[in-house]
């Protein structure tokens, strides 16, 4: 990755979750979870279909799939405050 940037992810209760490398423009679709730089909830080592949850609201984030080959966060719109490059 060359380009993109490090974004704050955050709940919306306000606790913040995740600090990822953000690569392209729009929404925050699917997190890869390789690219995050901190990781407040524990998603490394989490299996696949397990739905982690915000650890200050315990609202669910959404579903860890894998995709192109690699584990990645599908979130729920409704559960971050919304994130747009």
């Amino acid at each position: 990755m060359r380009t993109g940037k490090i974004i704050e992810i955050k709940c919306k209760c306000g606790f913040l979750l995740f600090r990822y490398f953000k690569a392209g423009k729009g929404r925050l679709i699917k997190l890869m979870i390789s690219r995050l730089s901190e990781d407040n909830v524990g998603l490394k080592g989490l299996p696949t279909f397990s739905r982690p949850a915000c650890p200050a609201c315990q609202k669910e984030l959404g579903i860890i799939m894998m995709i192109h080959g690699e584990a990645a966060l599908k979130l729920n719109q409704g559960s971050i405050v919304g994130i747009r490059i």
